[in-house]
């Protein structure tokens, strides 16, 4: 099985062996096969083949067809396999700053985090909540005109519960535009008092806010972020905002 080597390298990437490799290569080339057709396939012994399986399986990465007479394997789609990866890996990072902490025997001082894709962003979101529950969260909100569909719901479902189940109050500036009609709407019901800005003056689709130590930046339309933990940097993100908020 002739595999151009990058392919290889991407997968070894997110932790798979040689033998899971191919294996796992095959299996995306046949669509669906037995343990003998994916041995044939990978170059791998049939007994190997059926451990490997296993192993993938466990993994996530194949699944076994159900109610056939024959057992047949197929593989799970590369993206869901790659996209899986970094969500593992984002909530592996967050706990950056304690294995820091731990190998310099202080606290870290300052942490930055960053994210990528609607799934990055969502945990963003969530940083710093827990730790920020029964505080305020001030800030600078954006509009969501170009981000996802997926991330919208997300805004009006699992972050609204967040909210509330931290008890977090905001104090937020956003612009004035008839697409964000939805959130106002919904103000109330989550303890988020609003001053908007004319759309003309701040139409951004970047949100910047703060919550206990941790400065967050979202960008919706790129589907990136930075979490910030600092105590400094969050004393000078709420100046700002407290600034702003009092001319408004």
């Amino acid at each position: 099985m002739l595999i151009d080597v990058k392919l290889t390298e991407a997968l070894q990437t997110i932790g798979l062996t040689d033998k899971q490799t191919a294996v796992y290569l095959a299996l995306l080339q046949l669509g669906r096969g037995s343990a003998y057709s994916i041995a044939l396939k990978s170059g791998l012994k049939k007994p190997t083949t059926y451990v490997i399986l296993d192993e993938l399986i466990e993994k996530g990465l194949a699944s076994r067809v159900p109610r056939v007479k024959k057992q047949l394997y197929i593989p799970h789609s590369p993206q869901d396999v790659f996209a899986s990866a970094e969500d593992k890996f984002a909530r592996a990072k967050e706990k950056l700053p304690e294995l820091l902490a731990l190998t310099r025997g202080e606290p870290t001082k300052v942490s930055t985090l960053y994210y990528e894709g609607i799934e990055g962003v969502k945990q963003l979101l969530e940083y710093g909540l827990k730790d920020g529950a029964g505080k305020e969260l001030v800030g600078f909100y954006a509009t969501d005109m170009n981000a996802d569909p997926e991330l919208v719901r997300y805004f009006k479902n699992e972050w609204v519960a967040s909210i509330k189940k931290n008890n977090i109050q905001q104090r937020v500036i956003a612009p004035a535009h008839d697409s964000l009609k939805d959130y106002r709407d919904m103000d109330a019901g989550i303890n988020r008092t609003v001053k908007t800005v004319p759309y003309e003056q701040y139409s951004s689709e970047v949100a910047i806010d703060v919550v206990g130590d941790v400065v967050r930046i979202q960008d919706y339309k790129n589907l990136q972020g930075v979490a910030i933990e600092n105590a400094d940097v969050a004393k000078t993100v709420r100046e700002i905002f407290e600034m702003v908020w009092n001319k408004s």
